[in-house]
């Protein structure tokens, strides 16, 4: 059964958004979801990465692949509205704990290996590194912009058998973003990334995020 709200505090995270093809993201996506465009057969790519401290099933790091979709309007709360929504079609753990608490929780895909990371902050940049016994999945770069204490709201999509679900995922802490596409990114051919057509992803984000020492909330499901 879906939890009633996973509550998980975090030392460092990075969400960057690339150009994908629509194409990628229409095959992605179900039926009752539209990918955002940036440009015409453009949509966006969002790669997150955290390094959670505390939850229910203790510290773990997390890689996230997502399609952004729109948010459901007319959806507040505390006087927010969310900024985005996404939805996210596989991630990954680095242990078999978080991923099943986050699998079962929440119906978001898991592949079965463990994930190893490396976060490594230097000169103004964040360089995100993870692998599995497969092989290399992602390195991501990301750069500072001016620092915040802020608090975002977001939709987060999910599949449940044949149901639509979604989760207002709240995300308080320190945090940087900015457009200025300094950052970079290679994905390499493995089972995480199956699904994408890697050449036709764009290397540099046109939007990065970098937070620190934070919360991530996601709260009670709903059905669409």
């Amino acid at each position: 059964m879906p939890v009633a709200e996973g509550r998980y505090a975090f030392s460092t995270g990075v969400s960057a958004f690339f150009e994908m093809p629509t194409s990628d993201a229409r095959r992605i996506l179900p039926a009752h979801l539209e990918p955002v465009e940036v440009t015409h057969q453009r949509s966006i790519l969002a790669v997150t990465a955290f390094h959670f401290t505390e939850s229910e099933a203790g510290p773990y790091v997390e890689l996230t692949f997502s399609v952004i979709v729109p948010p459901v309007p007319g959806r507040w709360i505390q006087r927010q509205h969310p900024k985005a929504g996404f939805y996210p079609f596989l991630a990954a753990t680095s242990s078999e704990e978080s991923r099943r608490h986050r699998s079962d929780g929440f119906s978001i895909p898991y592949i079965a290996e463990d994930i190893d990371a490396r976060f490594v902050e230097s000169c103004g940049a964040l360089h995100v590194s993870v692998w599995t016994r497969s092989g290399p999945v992602v390195d991501l770069t990301v750069t500072q912009h001016k620092w915040e204490s802020t608090t975002h709201l977001l939709h987060t999509f999910m599949m449940d058998g044949t149901q639509l679900r979604k989760s207002n995922l709240q995300i308080t802490g320190r945090y940087t973003v900015h457009e200025n596409e300094r950052g970079l990114m290679t994905l390499h051919h493995h089972p995480m990334t199956t699904a994408l057509t890697l050449d036709e992803i764009s290397p540099y984000p046109f939007r990065e995020h970098w937070l620190k020492d934070g919360v991530e909330t996601f709260h009670p499901l709903e059905t669409i």
